[in-house]
């Protein structure tokens, strides 16, 4: 724990400027009551599902905050040289052309529906939340070498190198503490658990022969795998892609843009994801890994599950 004070203490010093952080803050506040007033996430992007266009949708929504913030990183002095330079802009239409990509495709939906209709509902469920793997993770990995020139072959922070699991046992912990507290007062019963949507019921009706135990852990370990290509884009990507060009300030646009992720979701959620993104980006920038996140991201997923479950 101490290790994660530090990292905090050190990265508030170099980059903390609260004319900056305010401003920033605005900018976010005022995204977050234009979404959620007017449903633009769930009642106008999504209306798009299942058609080519929603690709340039996804990549106009997040790429959106991201270059705002640089933007006001340039106006306050603090980085220029990214908006004149040609890795910022290539790096930044790959990742968000992933990004966007993972969010839009359907090409799974037309080829399953092969399947019994009882059974297409489960599986396409669990296919949506582990294709990230194919359509983010494997992507990436394959494009590292063309876009980083590291010696130390760092991967996005997936190289295991200085990966300590002791501080985020602490984290998580804590957050155990807090999500536990939260399903009682805030909108998380409403929401998960999420295997309750997943239409294991039809498939147990068509297979009454399997147990149960089984669908919950193929559907909790596909909703898990989803993680971790949130981690490689969010506290990899968006941070190691963009040190170049940003330093240590990558942290700020990536926070922002994660909380556009979260669009959609209870808005509890996405507020304490403004909070959770800034500290796992600063551990993840200092600690050159992402382990640590993808630790604390896959605990308190499964946290929210099994709390919601336990009220339900």
């Amino acid at each position: 724990m101490k290790k994660v004070l530090q990292y905090l203490k050190e990265y508030q010093r170099s980059h903390f400027d609260w004319k900056l952080y305010l401003t920033i803050l605005l900018f976010t506040t005022i995204c977050i009551i234009f979404n959620y007033r007017f449903d633009f996430e769930d009642g106008v992007i999504d209306s798009y599902n299942g058609q080519p266009i929603k690709w340039l949708w996804m990549f106009l929504f997040h790429g959106f905050p991201f270059v705002v913030v640089c933007l006001i990183l340039y106006f306050f002095g603090k980085k220029k040289d990214w908006l004149s330079s040609k890795s910022y802009w290539i790096k930044f239409i790959i990742g968000f052309g992933l990004l966007s990509l993972d969010r839009s495709f359907y090409g799974f939906d037309e080829w399953l529906k092969v399947l019994p209709r009882m059974e297409y509902h489960f599986i396409i469920r669990c296919v949506h939340w582990a294709s990230s793997l194919i359509l983010v993770v494997i992507p990436m990995l394959i494009l590292y070498p063309f876009l980083e020139k590291d010696e130390t072959k760092n991967y996005y922070g997936l190289s295991w190198k200085r990966f300590d699991p002791k501080p985020y046992l602490v984290l998580l912990g804590i957050s155990a503490l807090f999500i536990g507290i939260g399903s009682f007062i805030g909108d998380i019963q409403e929401f998960y658990p999420r295997y309750t949507g997943s239409g294991a019921n039809l498939y147990l009706s068509q297979n009454p022969d399997l147990a149960e135990g089984w669908l919950v852990a193929a559907y909790e370990l596909c909703y898990g795998s989803n993680f971790i290509s949130v981690e490689l884009i969010f506290r990899g990507f968006l941070i190691f892609a963009f040190t170049r060009t940003l330093g240590g300030y990558a942290v700020l646009p990536m926070v922002v843009t994660y909380a556009f992720l979260h669009f959609g979701k209870p808005l509890g959620e996405t507020i304490s994801s403004i909070f959770g993104g800034y500290v796992l980006g600063i551990i993840s920038y200092n600690s050159r890994n992402i382990w640590g996140g993808i630790f604390i991201h896959l605990g308190v997923a499964w946290l929210m599950e099994l709390f919601g479950w336990l009220h339900k």
